[in-house]
């Protein structure tokens, strides 16, 4: 997107609206070059800058600051007594700036962000002041790469938390509004300061010494990348500690008395991790030394798990995903020798891929306490089961819903870990919305019929089922490849395009809102553009609709901060397929959109449990689940593929509508529907086919 589509408005009272919601921050995220001249120079000032650029300056943006020295009260006598300010006054004053105490934790994590961009060159630094008065004025400039420009001034500091702290007018040029000519003006005098080249004024570059002592006084991390990272942590850690509940606490009992072996099969929301965490932490008191390997099957876990362990003041290291081929092996290293050092937690997060093909015979020579998490555990493969290491005495295995189409696959799972001595732990999403663990929701079935090409389709892998399953030996995998090839006609099903139009436009009897959602899409091709679905549904959001949508996939390159965004509301709306199912914290979202889903039970804790965690910040008292369900052709009531269909579906939706606060509406709308295709709901009780 460029700067043009921007919805801007040429003045902004700072009170009357969150200007770095509705300006700067979507600016920043758009620019790729941002010039500033702004007030004060102090360390505060500095620090105040950084939470709002590191996404921008992560995008490759620079940026270019004119700044005056900040004067205390006896300066500011001196100054309005007449005498003039030299040269070496403003080298004093910036030194004595620099020289400041700054011992607020979270303002040293901040400056070690700015000190690391001023290293880098990414931010460069020049001082403005006037012999006989003071540089005062608040401009800036914001560029993209389709040459469109702003312009803003005002009276505001122009950093992020100045502005929306004080009460300022803001006023806005845009070059595609027709202000080219006066923004060229402003650009020009910039350049002129810049360049020192404005009568009455002296432009000095920020001098090298004390740029030397700001960046030996504060530059903590060894590069951008670490010091906003843990800039991010330790904004977290600064939050009230989380205790943990009722329910948790016996999980962990339960694992502490079973001699450090159990498995929680805990619902999606309710805070797997964070339990985990807690568990770990209680039998390291009872080690010496413990070291924990931690598994999980994605990136975005080892994302969650980071932040559950910086919350506790523990820095794991990190196997594959997170790590490159270089970090993992120093990192596997680190953690085989720490083992034999005096530190109380040990902790390595690898990806499951990782440990098994290049971490797993150096770990399992270990002789340490040891303890293994695998996270997500119903996600292991065959092989991976039986490579689990025999010589590790603690483990803990997690899921919402371990069972697998295999069960003795299962078994295998819960048995490495509890030995069968302990039942597994479980807490289920009915108990935690009972308990107000979890919010409540409404559920509200979207219905959608096939077309009579998508029926066609279906039909025929329903013969194909039939046969197979007549076939002797029955060749399971054959059967499940044909299922999936079902499965994939209802997810990639057009219409399902059409009525997400229609909601986005309004023309539903009832009205919709996408803003702080997922909408869950499929694989595959848009039949009518030959475009990826995910982005016929990402196109409809933006442009029909107006929202700030950003896409959620395995190749989105950065989901943390993705993630973060949306945390932060730059962007409104997340369209994801099956990758935001697992290992994804965001407790103020409050609405989830299914266009896609397998006919897996799993999916459906797993989903509800992403909108349903509780967030009393954001005034969230409830939920929303809108599910797409697929129906025959609107002519069709009978026939092959008629009673496949309609009970996949209604499986999913009774699920959902069971523990849903509207359950009793929904309970009329579903039968009534099952009536017409002659399905009773009796039909609906096996359990969930098994498609991918």
């Amino acid at each position: 997107m460029a700067l043009s589509e921007l919805n801007l408005k040429k003045l902004y009272q700072t009170k009357k609206v969150d200007i770095v919601e509705v300006m700067m921050a979507p600016a920043l995220k758009e620019s790729i070059h941002y010039d500033l001249g702004s007030g004060y120079f102090s360390l505060g000032s500095l620090a105040e800058l950084a939470s709002g650029l590191v996404p921008y300056i992560k995008h490759g943006g620079n940026v270019r600051v004119v700044t005056s020295v900040e004067l205390s009260e006896e300066d500011a006598r001196i100054f309005h007594n007449g005498l003039q300010l030299q040269e070496s006054d403003v080298i004093a004053k910036i030194k004595e700036k620099v020289n400041d105490s700054v011992t607020d934790e979270n303002a040293l994590l901040q400056l070690d962000v700015i000190t690391n961009l001023i290293a880098a060159g990414r931010i460069e630094l020049k001082v403005a002041y006037m012999p006989d008065g003071l540089y005062h004025e608040k401009i800036g400039f914001f560029s993209d790469a389709e040459g469109n420009s702003i312009y803003f001034s005002g009276s505001s500091n122009a950093t992020v938390s100045g502005i929306r702290k004080n009460w300022e007018n803001i006023t806005v040029l845009a070059s595609w509004w027709g202000d080219d000519e006066l923004i060229a003006e402003q650009q020009e005098y910039y350049e002129d300061l810049w360049a020192d080249n404005v009568d009455e004024l002296k432009v000095i570059s920020f001098p090298e010494a004390e740029k030397e002592d700001l960046l030996h006084k504060y530059k903590i991390s060894p590069d951008f990348d670490t010091a906003a990272q843990k800039m991010l942590n330790g904004n977290r850690r600064g939050r009230k500690k989380k205790e943990l509940y009722d329910y948790q606490k016996i999980a962990v009992s339960q694992f502490l008395d079973n001699d450090g072996r159990h498995f929680f099969e805990m619902a999606t929301g309710t805070g797997k991790t964070f339990t985990a965490v807690k568990a770990i932490i209680k039998l390291a008191e009872k080690n010496e030394n413990l070291s924990v390997v931690v598994l999980v099957p994605q990136i975005d876990l080892q994302t969650q798990w980071e932040k559950a362990f910086s919350d506790e003041n523990i820095s794991p290291l990190f196997l594959g995903g997170y790590a490159n081929g270089t970090e993992t092996e120093y990192n596997l290293s680190t953690f085989l020798i720490n083992a034999f050092n005096d530190e109380e937690i040990n902790v390595v997060v690898s990806t499951y891929d990782t440990f098994f093909s290049k971490a797993y015979k150096r770990i399992a020579k270990m002789t340490s306490a040891r303890l293994i998490v695998v996270d997500e555990a119903h996600n292991l493969s065959p092989k991976q089961i039986s490579y689990l290491p025999k010589g590790f005495k603690y483990r803990l295995g997690l899921s919402a819903t371990p069972e697998r189409y295999n069960p003795n696959e299962t078994d295998k799972i819960i048995d490495y870990f509890t030995g069968h001595k302990i039942e597994t732990y479980k807490y289920t999403i009915e108990e935690a919305i009972n308990a107000g663990y979890l919010s409540e929701y409404l559920y509200y079935p979207v219905f959608v019929h096939l077309s009579d090409e998508d029926f066609e389709s279906y039909k025929n892998y329903t013969k194909q089922v039939m046969y197979a399953l007549n076939e002797e030996p029955r060749d399971q995998k054959k059967i499940t490849d044909i299922l999936t090839k079902r499965s994939s006609v209802v997810k990639k099903c057009n219409n399902k395009l059409l009525k997400l139009r229609d909601m986005v436009n309004g023309r539903c009897h009832q009205l919709f809102d996408f803003k702080n959602s997922v909408v869950y899409c499929g694989h595959g091709k848009d039949y009518e553009t030959d475009d990826s679905i995910i982005d016929s549904v990402t196109r409809i959001l933006a442009v029909d609709g107006k929202y700030t949508v950003s896409q959620f996939t395995s190749k989105t390159i950065n989901r943390a901060q993705v993630l973060d965004e949306f945390e932060n509301e730059n962007y409104g709306t997340l369209v994801a397929i099956k990758c935001f199912d697992e290992g994804v914290d965001v407790p103020k979202l409050d609405k989830i959109y299914i266009m896609a889903s397998d006919a897996l039970k799993r999916q459906t804790i797993q989903r509800r449990g992403r909108v349903l965690r509780t967030c009393a910040e954001a005034g969230k008292k409830v939920a929303y689940i809108y599910d797409f369900v697929a129906l025959p052709p609107e002519s069709v009531f009978e026939g092959l593929g008629v009673r496949n269909l309609v009970i996949n579906e209604f499986k999913r939706a009774f699920e959902y509508a069971r523990l849903a606060r509207n359950k009793s509406d929904n309970s009329i709308i579903l039968s009534e529907k099952m009536n017409a295709y002659g399905v009773a709901e009796e039909e609906l009780e096996d359990e969930f086919e098994t498609e991918s």
